[in-house]
């Protein structure tokens, strides 16, 4: 009997993967352990291995296609060995559809049948029945689901029905509403968020007239809350032209404006695309998944939250001094003690004297979390072009571990990233996070915060300044000052002003500034 290859368990959060790259393919032998596929969530992408030997008999799914983490990605067994072509089924027991459910032009066109994660669902809130990855779909193509025909059982909706209804060109229209979609821009900015779509998905939003003439990458979770929240009052989405302006915006002006237009009125044209046409001396280089989304979250966050940074300059004589001492000590430990460590444990101790710095903005109120996930962001290296990523491993209950303890997880994090083994259990659940740029030279920057979190800490590369000691009056002059030359660093705190003002913020780095120039 075949033996089903799944997704390994991918931690908390992850919904569905991508799947990237087929490493085997069907008709292949595979040892076990060899690697089958390779998938991508919104934080790491990860290797499935076969979990017996024998030959891939089926694929049931393509590269680039969005996967349920239950579902079946490929079967395995004896060559030759005959397998069922319909869909498996999933591990909520629900029944797979038929093949005799899909339509007729389905079966001669030769393609698969829907997967596990496309089984059959009862009716939603609104009265629409569709299949998850239908939902998935319409969500990621903006389409909504009232205005397709279901061809499934019962007029249940599948995923070809929304490919279907979207390449009609009909994508954006409704029941009530059938006013066509304006186009939508390139190829990147036609994909929203996974956060987005999921909840798009959920309620059966449909993202064009939210984004109206933005592009839909450009929505936030926020964008579609607001969404939910209107249509659940009997009122219309509310569209804001992005680009057009009126040329005279003087108080008179304005009065003669209309009022803000709906989702029924026509939409602004979208501005046309920057060209993608290189010129002689140009590339034009294809950014990776990993740069999409580092470009997606840190535009979502800007958009999302008020962010202000605010610099203090640390004094670093103590914490050299310590880790010259302890150097040795903790290589006997098969630990390399870095500045790192020492950021890590004094962010902790800045969080401790400042819980709100610890917290999460939501509409309900501000959740401060008392556990300490610190979130250690780690340069990936640099292509031909300069082109470079991002990754943010976590050390879990920093506020438990020694100094010891820090730097042992630093040093395996760190490890892992470099040699691209961090799993996505390593990235999840950061409450607060550190990025020391000064690793690479530089002094200071404004650090974007991570989305569901108040604040991130960066660190400027320790260098020798000019500093006037007084044994006087700290401000006015006095026989007793004097120039040294001290080790210093300027802390760059990024805060969500929802949750933090200058004076928290402020507190929350004093207490990181005396924790390490008093370090003993």
């Amino acid at each position: 009997m075949a033996t089903e290859l799944k997704l390994p368990d991918l931690g908390e959060g992850i919904e569905d993967v991508t799947i990237n790259r087929w490493v085997k393919s069907a008709g292949d032998e595979v040892a076990a352990g060899d690697v089958v596929v390779e998938v991508a969530t919104d934080k790491v992408d990860t290797e499935v291995v076969a979990p017996v030997a024998g030959t891939l008999l089926k694929v049931n799914f393509g590269e680039g296609e969005l996967v349920d983490i239950n579902a079946v990605l490929a079967l395995i067994g004896a060559e030759g060995e005959e397998v069922n072509d319909a869909a498996p089924a999933s591990d909520d027991g629900a029944e797979p559809e038929t093949a005799a459910a899909e339509p007729a032009s389905t079966e001669a066109a030769g393609e698969r049948a829907e997967p596990a994660s496309d089984a059959p669902e009862a009716e939603d809130a609104d009265g629409v029945k569709a299949t998850p990855v239908a939902k998935r779909v319409a969500a990621e193509k903006g389409v909504a689901l009232d205005a397709v025909a279901g061809s499934g059982p019962s007029g249940q909706i599948t995923k070809q029905d929304v490919l279907t209804f979207a390449e009609k060109g009909a994508q954006g229209a409704s029941t009530e509403d059938t006013t066509e979609s304006a186009a939508l821009p390139g190829e990147m900015a036609d994909v929203p968020s996974l956060t987005v779509q999921r909840l798009a998905a959920e309620h059966n939003i449909d993202l064009a007239p939210i984004a109206g003439d933005k592009p839909l990458s450009s929505l936030t979770k926020y964008d579609v809350l607001s969404a939910i929240a209107s249509r659940d009052a009997g009122e219309q989405v509310v569209v804001q032209p992005r680009f057009a302006q009126p040329a005279d915006w003087s108080p008179a002006a304005r009065a003669e404006q209309p009022a803000a237009t709906s989702a029924t009125a026509p939409k602004p044209s979208a501005p046309a695309p920057a060209s993608a046409t290189s010129e002689p001396g140009e590339i034009l280089v294809k950014p990776t998944r990993m740069r999409q989304i580092i470009a997606r979250n840190t535009f979502e966050s800007l958009q999302s939250s008020p962010q202000l940074t605010t610099w203090h300059d640390v004094d670093m004589s103590a914490v050299l001094q310590h880790r010259k001492a302890h150097k040795k000590e903790f290589e006997k430990e098969g630990v390399n003690l870095t500045v790192t460590a020492y950021l890590v444990a004094a962010t902790v101790a800045g969080l401790r004297a400042v819980p709100a710095a610890n917290a999460l903005w939501t509409d309900e109120g501000i959740l401060i979390k008392r556990h300490y996930h610190i979130g250690m962001a780690a340069s990936m290296p640099m292509d031909e072009y300069g082109l470079g990523g991002l990754v943010v491993p976590v050390i879990r209950n920093a506020g438990e571990l020694n100094l010891l303890g820090i730097a042992r997880q630093v040093n395996e994090m760190a490890a892992k990233a470099k040699a691209n083994k961090l799993t996505a259990a390593d990235l999840q659940g950061s409450t607060f996070t550190l990025t020391n740029y000064g690793t690479s030279g530089s002094v200071f920057q404004t650090p974007i915060i991570f989305d569901g979190q108040a604040g991130i800490l960066g660190t400027g590369a320790v260098e020798k300044r000019a500093v006037v000691v007084s044994n006087g009056h700290p401000l006015e002059a006095n026989m007793g000052d004097y120039l040294t030359f001290k080790p210093m660093m300027t802390l760059a705190f990024t805060f969500d002003h929802r949750v933090l003002d200058g004076a928290t913020a402020d507190a929350f780095c004093v207490a990181v500034k005396k924790t390490l120039e008093n370090w003993s």
